[in-house]
């Protein structure tokens, strides 16, 4: 009964972990035209590193778009399995019109979404190539 559990007790503790980590930019950024906001993905299984940009415009919601670029693997990179825990440094930033944004991620297809909840639908989807 005790083997049984602890089985169990392990299969739980492996379905909540994941293969990709979202860690987001603190900031929004805005230029003449919309405004950005980023994030980093992590795939902890390949070791790999992306950003992900979402452009947005309140106006126009047929101008919003965003995609995810894999950062050069020359950059320097930590050993990582599925079980890593990813925490990211933040710091504080002041507070802007621009917020809440939100970063989503499906922790194991790695597909990504951003929301700026302020304005219905607002929402940008986007796949690691």
């Amino acid at each position: 009964m005790c083997i049984a559990l602890a089985i169990l007790a392990a299969s739980a503790v492996l379905a909540h972990a994941g293969r990709y980590e979202l860690i987001p930019e603190p900031d929004v950024r805005q230029s003449s035209t919309n405004r950005v906001a980023s994030a980093y993905v992590i795939d902890k299984k390949a070791n790999q590193f992306w950003i992900c940009t979402a452009r947005y415009n309140f106006q126009d919601l047929t101008a919003n778009n965003g995609d995810c670029v894999r950062l050069s693997a020359d950059i320097g990179r930590p050993s990582l399995t599925e079980t890593s825990d990813v925490r990211a440094v933040t710091g504080t930033t002041a507070i802007s019109a621009f917020l809440p944004v939100f970063w989503f991620i499906e922790p194991t297809s790695g597909e990504v979404q951003f929301c700026a909840v302020r304005h219905a639908g607002l929402c940008v989807r986007m796949n690691l190539p």
